[in-house]
């Protein structure tokens, strides 16, 4: 949407329509934040460092969150249409949103000052909120929006029960809940190992899912795509680490707290830009395309005879995962397969299972089975296709380099083509065509 012009009016108003900026609110909001990192109580050299260190860190903390959140905020309409990302979009920014307002309080109210008790209380609570919108964010892509109730809620339920336990010690104590207790901070260390133990169950859930994704990927299309999904993989196992550090470092003195606190901003940038260029591409879509397939395939191999099934059952086999296919279906796919071949169709590059079966003229719940049969997916199938018209390449143009190999034979790029040779054949296009000599 294109910017509306901006008017400044007598009394320092910036007015468009619709909408008014006051910029004396920002110049307020700016320096409010100044003085509070640079007008500090005088009381120790030491406490003077800490204090001056802590707020800089939070006024730091509060400038990254504002503009991750407002980076989630801007992303493009595209991302709002799909019904995936434009949810996990406001998980993300619920998340941003809660970290920012924390860092504020923490650096308005000075808890870190009155003690470390009260400032675990808000951080603790918040973390726990926060992981659990990030991590079901990463679910939601992961599983195309299908979370179980389990999934779904299981974070609310742990934060309700934390809030719940640090206001029972508070009130049994009968103190309030920015007193520091015994009881209060025993309360705060079970909620910690509580909400570690979410964060694991979520972490757990999302290494699952990516890995069955990773393998629809692979038995979709015809080049590593399922690389695009690396950043996912990071993320989780740093969400991991923070809830384990989290407890440990909140408890810490200042200088502890200080080192963490640059593993947790990077950490949580890195999440949220990784998002934010993800949902921006095109792989939302083409992860959705390789799931529906893979949903229609599932639907048909579990409406399969009776017969069949219970043949599969007798000899100790995954009834979906090597379906029986007939002498004449075999045959068929078979068939279409040379013809497709010998026509170069396995050279051409960007291809998909669709795209492949409808060239072929089968279905591509038949081509699946084929493959399936075979204990292959799409990508190694074809890949094999592809290294053999390579080793035909080598023997009769051997002035030919890996580049235009690797363009004759559908492969991405020569490191890819390089990368997949080796691993079928255990040497490199160079030490292969030596050896042919």
């Amino acid at each position: 949407m294109r910017g509306k012009r901006c008017v400044r009016n007598a009394n320092g108003v910036s007015e468009t329509r619709g909408r008014c900026v006051n910029s004396s609110n920002l110049h307020t909001f700016f320096r409010f934040f100044t003085k509070k990192v640079v007008t500090l109580q005088l009381v120790s050299n030491n406490r003077l460092q800490f204090g001056l260190n802590m707020e800089l860190m939070q006024f730091t903390a509060i400038v990254l969150m504002i503009g991750l959140t407002l980076k989630l905020l801007l992303l493009p309409r595209r991302v709002e249409e799909n019904s995936v990302t434009g949810r996990s979009r406001w998980l993300m920014f619920g998340g941003t949103a809660l970290l920012g307002v924390q860092f504020v309080l923490q650096m308005a109210l000075g808890l870190r000052e009155k003690g470390v008790t009260q400032a675990v209380m808000l951080n603790l609570t918040v973390f726990t909120l926060v992981s659990w919108l990030l991590s079901l964010a990463i679910l939601r892509l992961l599983t195309q929006g299908s979370l179980s109730r389990v999934d779904a809620w299981l974070g609310g339920g742990v934060w309700v029960a934390e809030t719940v336990l640090i206001v029972a010690a508070a009130m049994t104590d009968g103190e309030t809940l920015l007193s520091g207790s015994h009881r209060l901070r025993t309360a705060e260390q079970v909620g910690s190992i509580i909400y570690f133990a979410m964060q694991c169950y979520y972490s757990w859930r999302n290494v699952v899912h990516l890995r069955r994704l990773r393998q629809s990927l692979d038995d979709y299309y015809d080049y590593d795509i399922s690389q695009r999904l690396e950043w996912m993989q990071v993320s989780i196992w740093e969400l991991v680490v923070l809830s384990l550090f989290v407890p440990a470092v909140i408890f810490a003195p200042g200088r502890w707290l200080m080192g963490f606190a640059v593993v947790f901003f990077y950490g949580i940038w890195y999440l949220v830009d990784s998002f934010c260029d993800y949902v921006k591409s095109s792989m939302p879509r083409k992860v959705a395309e390789s799931e529906e397939v893979r949903a229609k395939n599932e639907e048909g191999l579990a409406r399969r005879p009776e017969g069949e099934s219970q043949s599969a059952a007798a000899n100790g086999e995954d009834e979906r995962a090597a379906p029986v296919l007939g002498d004449e279906q075999q045959e068929r796919v078979t068939a279409a397969i040379a013809q497709w071949t010998a026509q170069g169709g396995h050279r051409k590059s960007g291809l998909n299972k669709s795209m492949v079966a409808g060239q072929m003229g089968v279905s591509v719940n038949l081509l699946s089975q084929w493959l399936r049969h075979r204990n292959q997916n799409f990508w190694d199938w074809l890949s094999d296709l592809r290294i053999e018209e390579t080793k035909r390449i080598i023997r009769e143009h051997p002035d030919w380099t890996n580049e235009a190999i690797a363009d004759h034979c559908g492969f991405n790029d020569r490191s890819a083509f390089q990368k997949k040779f080796k691993e079928k054949t255990g040497m490199t296009p160079t030490e292969w065509a030596e050896q042919e000599k």
